[in-house]
């Protein structure tokens, strides 16, 4: 069988893909099709829309091709982290336990880039698991925000929730990566069921659902496969935006903007919904055009930025209520 050998640059990008929160056999096939169509040399490359070999063939190609390339001996330490650390996360099928059982030297790939000065989160955590291999995986996410191994998931039906939850729980000394809290946004109200759906079958970790107060036929939905262990939360006052605190509104836009575009609480009705008034402001100010991510980066800004400098009475300004209860139930399931 002849090959290129995967650049070092390249070894970091299939680590680090392969290392994620996602189902195995999601995450492999797709590394190892473009480590096959990428690097295989001799025969017919065989892509994702092609006639496939057999998991364990694929597998074995796969694994002479990476191992080559990198100059360390093989050492199954952090594959079997892995693994263990999946079995205890997902309900693995036949095909994922042949994937997480492939000999590829993980080991060895993390040594081969640990050089580098900064690497993602879920690497940085491996190059630690290295260096600290008596230590619980637990006791190291704590000790480091590593996330991984992760405990929970909360998923959301968009970005804003997706981007500012885990700040708004740090403001509560709730650190979401020290105790291993995903986030997972599903793109919108329509996917929250259809996502939930997949994850009982494949997640054996517990899930809090967090949705809009129109969600209700999506609630339904879910509540008729929701396990013991999975919660609901429906917003109350209606969308996420409509429970963040209007001083904390008003104090990260006119920290994103210049001194002579500033709003203040007049410029907002409180009969409306929040983004309604968001979009009325965005326009009349001349902000451009407003975008649910855009703002929600705004408002995460601005928590970052107070970080150090918050006294406890303007950390209660910054977080409502809603949010305080929102993050004690995800604390509790």
């Amino acid at each position: 069988m002849k090959y290129k050998k995967i650049p070092k640059n390249y070894i970091k990008i299939c680590v680090d893909r392969l290392t994620r929160f996602k189902p195995a056999g999601e995450k492999y096939e797709r590394v190892f099709y473009d480590i096959l169509n990428k690097f295989l040399l001799s025969g017919s490359k065989i892509g994702i829309n092609k006639e496939k070999p057999d998991v364990e063939t694929l597998c074995t190609i796969v694994s002479e091709i990476f191992n080559a390339s990198i100059p360390f001996e093989y050492d199954s330490f952090l594959s079997d982290v892995i693994f263990s650390e999946e079995k205890e996360e997902f309900n693995l099928d036949e095909n994922e336990i042949k994937f997480l059982n492939t000999k590829l030297n993980l080991t060895g790939a993390v040594k081969y880039i640990s050089d580098e000065a900064r690497l993602p989160l879920n690497l940085e955590r491996l190059r630690f698991l290295l260096k600290y291999k008596d230590k619980d995986t637990k006791v190291l996410r704590r000790e480091n925000s590593f996330l991984y191994p992760v405990s929970k998931i909360i998923l959301t039906e968009g970005a804003t929730e997706e981007i500012l939850l885990s700040k708004f729980a740090l403001k509560l000394g709730y650190d979401f990566n020290k105790e291993g809290i995903f986030v997972l946004g599903a793109g919108g109200k329509n996917q929250v069921a259809r996502k939930y759906y997949k994850m009982v079958n494949e997640i054996k970790l517990p899930v809090f659902i967090l949705l809009d107060y129109d969600a209700v036929e999506t609630r339904e939905l879910i509540l008729t496969k929701l396990r013991p262990q999975d919660k609901i939360h429906l917003i109350k006052a209606g969308e996420f935006e409509d429970i963040l605190p209007l001083e904390l509104i008003v104090n990260a836009i006119n920290n994103n903007f210049s001194n002579n575009l500033h709003c203040c609480a007049e410029d907002f009705d409180l009969n409306c919904k929040m983004t309604k008034n968001l979009h009325n402001l965005f326009k009349n100010k001349g902000f451009g055009e407003y975008k649910k991510a855009d703002f929600a980066k705004m408002v995460k800004f601005y928590l970052e930025k107070n970080d150090c400098s918050c006294e406890v009475q303007e950390k209660d300004i910054l977080i409502s209520p809603e949010i305080k209860e929102i993050i004690e139930e995800i604390k509790k399931i």
